[in-house]
Formats: structure tokens, C-alpha cells, sequence
């Protein structure tokens, strides 16, 4: 995608970064928004709004350092979006998805390379290996674990039985 966000208007005329303005769904703003939150660019008012989860999800950055300093004005502006409740129950489903994304890459990985006896580096994508290990997991990640773990499942299953009749 060649379309850049003009970072000048990412913040407003005391410089302030802007959050909810952002968006096009908040007050349906044509002046100040940018983005929207739909999955998809949005059409409204033949302007065309390029949707931040769609850019989110395809920058696929676990850290989300160099998402944040592409689509937003810098580091500081991701942390202060994280920090409005209205955006952030809103990233915190991309993160989620985020999550199941990669690991079904790394999954599908896994049952593309058992073929060739390859196991151990889409292993590691499949274990989401690059979270950080600390202490007892919360109740709240968990169930979140178990969601990712439910939909994972489902998704390779058949995929699961084929690998498992190949070896055999």
C-alpha cells in the first residue's frame, strides 16, 4: 500500500495526540478521522478511511513497535491510544486475533513441514514461543488461552487426522 497518514493531523492544535478523532466511527468526524475501526476500509462521504485493525493485523509485529511508528505519529501515540478505554477494548480483540493468526500460520506451518521431518521452527510459531514466560497465568489469560487453544483446534482438526494417517 503506497497511502502514508499524514502524522500532522495525529495530533490536535495544542499537540496533543489525538485517539478516539481518529476514527471515523467516533461522532463521524470527516475532518479529523483518519482511520476507522471496521475490519475493512470504509467508504463515507467518497472518502475512503483505511481500516487500523486491517493494518494492525497485517503488520503482523508482536511487539507492535513498527505498526506504531508507520500508521500513528510515534511510540508515545500507540501507548496513549492503549490507554483510552473506547480504543482499547478495541485492540485488545486485534491482539486476540493477532495471536490466533500467527499461531495458525505457525500450525499450518507445522503440517506443511512434518513432510520433510521438519518440526521444531514451526514449532516454535505454533507455541507462541515468543511471548514472555513469567509466573501463573491469570484467570483472565487463561480463558483466553483456551479460546485461541477452542478455535485453533477446530480450525486443524482435519488437518490434524491427515498429518497424523501420513506419519503413520
Amino acid at each position: 500500500m503506497s497511502w502514508q497518514p499524514d502524522k500532522k493531523r495525529m495530533k490536535d492544535d495544542q499537540g496533543r495526540y489525538k485517539t478516539q478523532s481518529l476514527f471515523l466511527e467516533y461522532r463521524y468526524d470527516i475532518e479529523h478521522a483518519i482511520y476507522t475501526m471496521e475490519g475493512e476500509d470504509k467508504q463515507y462521504k467518497g472518502k475512503t478511511y483505511p481500516s487500523l485493525k486491517r493494518l494492525y493485523l497485517e503488520a503482523e509485529d508482536v511487539h507492535e513497535y513498527l505498526f506504531a511508528t508507520q500508521w500513528l505519529y510515534d511510540w508515545e501515540h500507540w501507548k496513549r491510544l492503549q490507554a483510552n478505554q473506547w480504543v482499547r477494548k478495541q485492540i485488545d480483540r486485534w491482539r486476540e486475533e493477532m495471536e490466533v493468526m500467527i499461531a495458525s500460520k505457525g500450525v499450518q506451518g507445522v503440517l506443511d513441514l512434518v513432510e520433510d521431518g521438519n518440526f521444531q521452527a514451526a514449532k516454535f510459531a505454533a507455541d507462541r514461543q515468543w511471548s514472555k514466560k513469567r509466573g501463573r497465568p491469570s484467570k483472565q489469560e487463561t480463558e483466553r488461552d483456551k479460546r485461541i487453544g477452542e478455535r485453533l483446534f477446530d480450525e486443524f482438526a482435519e488437518d490434524s487426522d491427515r498429518v497424523s494417517k501420513a506419519v503413520n
